[in-house]
């Protein structure tokens, strides 16, 4: 039995702990447990409502710096709208051109 549980590289062995030790180790568990989640959802309470701020606040500044685009309802939904500039090619640009 000895040969077969170090040939794998590490030694098997039954742990007999006895039950107030058994206790002890859950109820530690169970509080580290409780402690993150009380952490996290501190954290969870502290940062949302600073994002919801920020984008609120974004929204706001941003929403001035850009001319809104007009809304025009297509007859077809399949076609993009948008401005555009046709740009000229001169005679040394043939590499640009698609194939």
């Amino acid at each position: 039995m000895k040969q077969e549980s170090q040939r794998s590289g590490f030694d098997v062995r039954m742990v007999r702990l006895q039950p107030w030790k058994v206790w002890l180790l859950a109820g530690v568990g169970g509080a580290l447990a409780l402690a993150l989640a009380v952490a996290v959802a501190g954290l969870f309470l502290i940062l949302v409502p600073l994002f919801l701020v920020g984008g609120l606040v974004a929204r706001f500044l941003l929403r001035g710096s850009a001319a809104p685009m007009p809304r025009q309802p297509s007859g077809r939904p399949d076609v993009i709208e948008g401005r555009y500039e046709v740009v000229e090619l001169r005679e040394g640009d043939e590499h640009r051109r698609r194939r």
